[in-house]
């Protein structure tokens, strides 16, 4: 799938392209450098061209900072009752109503698609997982069992928009690092140790 994703204070949009087959999921284009993450069901692969190599990360990495990035947003997302067809795939639409992590009013809405869109869910260990977090359990729910985001409207402006879905044989080698990328020594990414 590709979606055209825009930056919250931003017209310029970027290109995000998502490979699914079966349980995993390779996502480009988050992020500057032409770079990859790839989630394979067990760790998350981050692959960094520009120098030629790639992190593994466990799937749980940065939960608790995901965790605190959620708690400072407030809010429920609720199902409109309303569907869309977005890219051919029909998704339903949810409302959501809170506030932001300095206590401003967020208003946005959401078409999520079964088994199909932004499969925030899988990306969603970590700190990433404020994206869905702070919708209610219902939505954490729906995103959390293979449902993907299609469209998303932020105050009103569009943020995340699916233009195509294509069926395509992918073969395995899109799930791993290239061959001749080395393989990231964690402990560069140690932070500094204070007494």
């Amino acid at each position: 799938m590709q979606f055209v994703s825009y930056e919250r204070h931003s017209d310029q949009a970027d290109t995000i392209t998502q490979i699914t087959k079966g349980s995993k999921t390779r996502v480009e284009g988050m992020g500057r450098g032409g770079g990859a993450m790839i989630m394979n069901g067990t760790s998350r692969i981050i692959i960094l061209p520009e120098q030629k190599q790639y992190m593994e990360l466990p799937m749980n990495f940065g939960d608790r900072a995901g965790d605190r990035e959620s708690a400072k947003h407030h809010g429920v997302a609720e199902k409109t009752g309303k569907t869309e067809t977005i890219a051919g795939i029909k998704c339903d639409d949810w409302h959501y109503k809170g506030t932001s992590s300095d206590d401003k009013p967020e208003e946005g809405d959401a078409c999520v698609a079964q088994g199909a869109g932004l499969m925030i869910g899988r990306l969603a260990g970590g700190v990433t997982r404020h994206l869905f977090g702070a919708g209610g359990k219902e939505f954490n729910d729906a995103i959390s069992n293979g449902g993907g985001l299609m469209k998303v409207t932020e105050n009103g402006k569009v943020t995340l928009l699916a233009v195509k879905a294509q069926e395509t044989s992918v073969p395995d080698a899109m799930f791993a690092p290239p061959t001749d990328y080395t393989k990231m020594d964690m402990s560069q990414m140690a932070m500094p140790h204070k007494p």
